[in-house]
């Protein structure tokens, strides 16, 4: 039904949206939480899984409750249960 309306999936499904700049930034929008911060490593949960940030001088530039915004240098970005 999404589909066939054209109803923006991160919106009706809650599905988490992430928009990469280079690789010196990643905004994250609809996600859970922040389950470990740590200048190599961040991981987020999302609502249908985790996603592992690593590389060096990582931080959460901010973060509300619909999105955050990570900085520094990403080496690799990571998805599991």
């Amino acid at each position: 039904m999404v589909d066939s309306l054209k109803l923006p999936k991160d919106l009706v499904m809650g599905v988490s949206m992430l928009s990469i700049t280079g690789c010196e930034e990643a905004f994250i929008e609809n996600y859970k939480g922040i389950i470990e911060c740590n200048p190599c490593s961040i991981i987020v949960q999302t609502k249908n899984c985790r996603m592992n940030f690593t590389g060096c001088n990582l931080s959460v530039d901010y973060y509300t409750n619909e999105e955050m915004k990570i900085s520094g240098k990403i080496r690799q970005i990571s998805f599991f249960d």
